[in-house]
């Protein structure tokens, strides 16, 4: 991938009574950290036209190990997607608010080039699934399949075996892919700029986006 504007959610932090404010505010483009009594942290989050929730949202919750959301049915933010953050992962909402607040609207333009970066490719769970696994039969590439490169829970779960130093094994020294044209579904559908991904940024090369 060559270098890539990506436009992406700035998060703010609204206190409960401004909820009107903050639904304002995510139908703009942005993101909500609704703060409530007792530590509680109740998310608004973008839709689309259909009134799904965005890509960027969706990766947000799985950021915060969560995929669960709702439609907001009634009051000021009806139609907005609404989940709530897991008690563990409130300060990771919180913190997000802190990272962007020195942006001024709802929205920031970053420009981001993958293959100066690989972040995502250290220390991250690839699933692997059957049609994986297919694609690399049909690719002649059955090496892939086995224990050098994968790793075979006892419930069934497979997953990319990475290396002792948290690099993916098929990440050469030039930071691209060395089965690119046969990667996992889950490495081809990872968005750059979304949460996870700034996540994996700040941890392994120590770039924040503030």
């Amino acid at each position: 991938m060559a270098r890539e504007v990506i436009v992406r959610p700035v998060w703010r932090r609204f206190n409960a009574r401004f909820l009107a404010n903050a639904a304002a505010y995510v139908r703009e483009g942005g993101h909500a950290a609704i703060v409530q009594d007792r530590g509680i942290v109740d998310m608004l989050l973008t839709v689309d036209d259909r009134g799904k929730i965005t890509e960027q949202g969706q990766w947000a919750l799985l950021a915060l190990e969560q995929q669960r959301w709702r439609r907001v049915t009634a009051g000021v933010a009806r139609g907005l997607a609404a989940a709530r953050a897991s008690r563990n992962f409130a300060a990771v909402v919180i913190d997000w608010c802190e990272r962007d607040g020195g942006h001024p609207g709802p929205t920031r333009r970053i420009t981001l080039d993958c293959t100066a970066c690989a972040a995502c490719c250290h220390d991250a769970n690839v699933v692997l699934s059957e049609v994986d696994l297919e694609r690399w039969r049909s690719a002649d590439r059955r090496d892939l399949l086995g224990r050098t490169y994968v790793r075979r829970a006892s419930d069934g779960k497979i997953t990319l075996r990475f290396a002792d130093s948290g690099r993916c094994q098929h990440l050469r020294a030039d930071n691209r892919c060395g089965i690119y044209a046969v990667r996992p579904d889950n490495c081809r559908v990872f968005p750059a700029g979304s949460e996870a991904c700034l996540a994996a940024r700040e941890d392994t090369l120590g770039l924040r986006d503030d």
